[in-house]
């Protein structure tokens, strides 16, 4: 129970990756918020579900969660997210950027709109998740960002 009392957000948490971050922070005993916006993996559509699942899990193993459906990709989004946490549980210890998008298309064959999508996400994602968190964390005078890529994002990938 490393993180008992602590309370942590987890972007892109309805699966994958960001599902077995969120199960391994609660079973660490945080209070966990689940965000996913529920969209596929190239990011079109919005479901409600995989955040919840996971959400289900955590308490049925003992754990506490909660859901959050809104976008990374925007300022607004990680105040809604960040509030997410605020608001059900009064603070907030960690955030793992997490979510991310698919768009695997070589350089001349990727548009304009596909490149904004995953800059939206991967990147302002982060730092709107993050400058949201920021002035919690001074102010408690503790906190951990945590960012999280893939090797396509070290070292590049085809596509």
């Amino acid at each position: 129970m490393m993180l008992k009392d602590k309370v942590a957000v987890v972007t892109g948490a309805g699966g994958g990756i960001g599902r077995g971050i969120a199960l391994s922070l609660a079973r660490e005993g945080a209070k966990v918020v689940v965000n996913d916006l529920g969209g596929s993996a190239i990011g079109e559509g919005r479901d409600a579900a995989p955040a919840d699942q996971v959400v289900a899990e955590i308490v049925a193993a003992g754990g506490t969660a909660v859901s959050n459906y809104d976008s990374v990709a925007s300022l607004a989004g990680g105040e809604k997210i960040i509030g997410t946490a605020l608001e059900k549980f009064g603070r907030i210890d960690v955030v793992v950027n997490n979510a991310g998008i698919l768009r695997d298309r070589m350089l001349f064959n990727m548009s304009e709109d596909d490149w904004d999508a995953v800059i939206a996400v991967h990147l302002k994602g982060a730092f709107a998740c993050t400058r949201a968190a920021a002035p919690h964390m001074r102010q408690q005078k503790s906190g951990r960002i945590i960012n999280i890529t893939s090797t396509s994002g070290l070292i590049g990938n085809y596509g």
